[in-house]
């Protein structure tokens, strides 16, 4: 059984073999060698263009008011008025609520009282320090007359002492009492809170009848509402880490609102926080934003979920290409002389660092005579559709940009299949002419 199996196989060896030669051999019966060609690479290609390019830095946030005052109580009493309610206007100096006043200003009657009984006693206390004072100058009068004793006269200036001290007390306790007079005038004043600005009652929480606490330590008290200026609003954003040294006061920004992403609000940086923030649980750090609106309206809410696009960096008239257009490969999978170049131009900018170490070399294909060429390039700033080229290439390359298989198969000197947009390099060609190439390129018959 084996004996018939190998001769099977050997048959079929030495067939294979008549077959290749006689497949390998020419007319005059020469043997010719057959090498499989090499496949064209099917690519997409481009000019540089120069257009305005600018870098942006994308936040989310949520909408508030500029101007946004929580009211509470600074006295403990109960809401006997509470003439607003959510989404009223008011004004400043509009009555919000009316607390309960009673004991308050029997606190002010009885600091009044006290106040107008120091002051009668200030009174006698200054009439006793006259009267001392005229005994002391009558005894003085006797004294230089040798009418009177020492001792007497001593006893006489003591009670004039006595007297101006009793009368300074007096007059100690009458400022302590209008002191208690003033606290107590002042909180019968804070049971009518009125609106400090203009704007809207955008929350409220208490209720008339309910009794309201001032905030302390560990409470933060009884808040009763929010009010609101609604004519500027902001976006308080989260920059990550890695963006926020780009963001800076002053920057424009673009807002869409969940409500509507097709339409963005004008807007502008108004402060960045200089210390991060850790989310809990996360190991994320974000820096605090502050975006003013400038063209706001009344579609604009607060609380409203928002994604902030911020302007950081712009180029006027630069040479860009798409950001698909830039690659990059390892040193080993390029040819030689271009890691030279890099290395060179590493060099001079950063003294003895080697380019070698480098993971990964950033560089764009072009064509030239159909094939792929590696070049070295140095970008700038980027969107999410064009980066800035800063050298490298010239306006008369032409640039591979796709698709994504087809570059991620590219080589030095990879030939080439080419799908060129004549009319995203500008050629003045006709609609027919453009057909006849694609018609080429793709091995179609017309």
């Amino acid at each position: 059984m084996k004996t018939v199996i190998g001769t099977v196989i050997l048959a079929a060896f030495v067939g294979a073999i008549v077959v290749l030669n006689g497949a390998t051999r020419d007319e005059n019966g020469e043997s010719v060698l057959h090498v499989a060609p090499v496949m064209e690479i099917n690519v997409d290609t481009k000019r540089p263009e120069k257009c305005d390019i600018i870098r942006t830095v994308q936040a989310p946030g949520d909408v508030e008011a500029f101007a946004e005052v929580d009211i509470s109580s600074e006295v403990v009493s109960k809401i006997l008025a509470l003439p607003v309610r959510e989404g009223d206007a008011v004004r400043k100096g509009d009555l919000l609520c009316r607390l309960d006043d009673a004991d308050y200003r029997a606190r002010v009657l009885s600091g009044e009282a006290n106040v107008t009984k120091l002051g009668a006693l200030i009174q006698q206390a200054q009439a006793d320090v006259d009267k001392a004072e005229r005994d002391v100058a009558r005894q003085r009068m006797l004294s230089e007359r040798n009418a009177t004793s020492a001792t007497e006269m001593a006893d006489y200036l003591t009670t004039l002492i006595r007297t101006k001290a009793n009368l300074r007390v007096r007059e100690q306790e009458l400022i302590e009492a209008q002191a208690s007079l003033a606290s107590s005038q002042e909180d019968l004043e804070k049971t009518v809170i009125t609106s400090p600005i203009d704007g809207v009652v955008s929350q409220l929480f208490a209720e008339e009848g309910e009794v309201v606490i001032t905030g302390t330590m560990n409470n933060p008290g009884t808040r009763i509402m929010v009010v609101s200026d609604l004519s500027i609003m902001q976006v308080r954003c989260r920059v990550d880490e890695t963006d926020a040294a780009l963001v800076a006061e002053g920057q424009t920004a673009h807002v869409y609102l969940q409500s509507d992403t097709r339409r963005s609000v004008a807007g502008e940086v108004s402060q960045v926080a200089t210390k991060g923030t850790r989310a809990a649980g996360r190991d994320v750090v974000t820096f605090e934003t502050l975006v003013r609106l400038s063209d706001a309206n009344d579609t604009v809410k607060p609380g409203m979920t928002a994604s902030v696009e911020i302007e950081v960096a712009n180029r006027n008239d630069v040479i860009t290409v798409p950001v698909e257009a830039v690659v990059h490969r390892k040193p080993r999978d390029l040819p030689e002389q271009l890691i030279e170049e890099y290395e060179s131009a590493k060099e001079e900018l950063e003294p003895g660092v080697s380019a070698r170490l480098a993971e990964y070399i950033k560089l764009v294909f072009c064509v030239e005579d159909c094939k792929a060429k590696p070049r070295l390039v140095t970008t700038g700033i980027s969107d999410t559709r064009r980066v800035e080229i800063l050298g490298g290439i010239t306006m008369s390359d032409t640039v591979i940009t796709g698709p994504y298989r087809s570059l991620d198969l590219l080589k030095d000197g990879s030939p080439l299949k080419l799908t060129e947009d004549k009319k995203e390099q500008g050629e003045d060609e006709t609609n027919e002419e453009v057909e006849e190439e694609t018609a080429v390129a793709t091995g179609k018959q017309r």
